[in-house]
């Protein structure tokens, strides 16, 4: 769970490894994932197993007010230009990360891999958000 307030930092808020997707899966096997695993993002990977983007409900909705169908895959839908924290960073870093791009997730990494991705609800963890206020 999360750690002690002080010296906070983002390996701190994962809570289990990032849940990944090929690129060639489509809307509905990204629906399925999401759901399963009640998440709200998934890392997207190339056919090489490497995390490449960061498909979330909204790009799946977004998808859906155009009346796609859940067959289409879910390359046309991605975010591309893979945001990254590394985990020993500040949480107050994750906050500032996620608000100068208008995310909701970010992933993690650790000598070069991801090993998770934190939501905005990470970040409203009461402890977290007392860490934050410290200031």
């Amino acid at each position: 769970m999360v750690a002690a307030p002080r010296g906070l930092k983002v390996k701190d808020l994962i809570r289990r490894p990032p849940v990944t997707i090929s690129q060639g899966a489509t809307l509905l096997e990204a629906a399925d994932a999401l759901t399963k695993h009640n998440i709200g993002a998934l890392l997207v990977t190339d056919a090489s197993g490497n995390p490449i983007a960061v498909l979330s409900e909204r790009d799946i909705v977004r998808a859906i007010s155009m009346r796609m169908p859940l067959s289409t895959p879910i390359e046309a839908f991605m975010s591309t230009g893979l945001i990254t924290i590394n985990a020993d960073d500040d949480v107050e870093r994750a906050a500032e990360l996620m608000w100068m791009n208008n995310i909701r997730h970010l992933v993690v990494v650790e000598g070069g891999k991801a090993i998770g991705v934190i939501s905005i609800r990470d970040l409203i963890n009461p402890k977290v958000l007392r860490h934050l206020r410290r200031d």
